[in-house]
């Protein structure tokens, strides 16, 4: 059952990675037009809340049929895949722990492909990237999948 959930999260991953490149597409192309509704404060909420919703909703969807202790390990094929860019990443850019060059960047692009709804999250939020917090995005949509499991399970009692 958690290799299906496994799958499933996976599947759900690649949905919401492909919803939120598509945001990213329409956004560069209608930047100089809606770009001012991009930099508001309750619409960088409104978006960055709909892409955690997004895996939160995955999560509820997965199947609770296996032990609780189990909920959080439902999405670790994402993060075990973006756990594993990241380090082919890091070490092609020769480890460097400081602020991602334009140089550089180009190796990141895998990277933030497959972990787009978060690279939109923190590109909403102006943060800066630095590798070590790169680190953090691959775990994301397993824990907020693992929340929506566990609401699930509450929900049912």
């Amino acid at each position: 059952m958690i290799f299906i959930n496994n799958i499933k999260a996976f599947g759900f991953h690649l949905i919401i990675t492909m919803i939120s490149f598509i945001f990213l597409i329409v956004f560069v192309i209608t930047g100089p037009t809606l770009g001012i509704y991009t930099t508001n404060v309750i619409s960088r909420i409104f978006f960055i809340t709909f892409f955690l919703a997004l895996y939160f909703y995955g999560g509820m969807l997965l199947d609770i049929k296996k032990d609780k202790r189990y909920d959080f390990f439902s999405g670790s094929i994402i993060a075990l895949i973006g756990l594993i860019l990241f380090v082919y990443t890091f070490f092609k850019t020769g480890m460097n722990l400081n602020e991602i060059s334009e140089q550089l960047s180009r190796y990141w692009i895998v990277f933030n492909l497959y972990n787009c709804p978060f690279t939109v999250i923190y590109f909403l939020i102006d943060k800066v990237s630095y590798p070590i917090l790169l680190l953090f995005k691959p775990i994301f949509p397993s824990l907020i999948m693992g929340c929506g499991m566990k609401y699930k399970r509450l929900k049912k009692k």
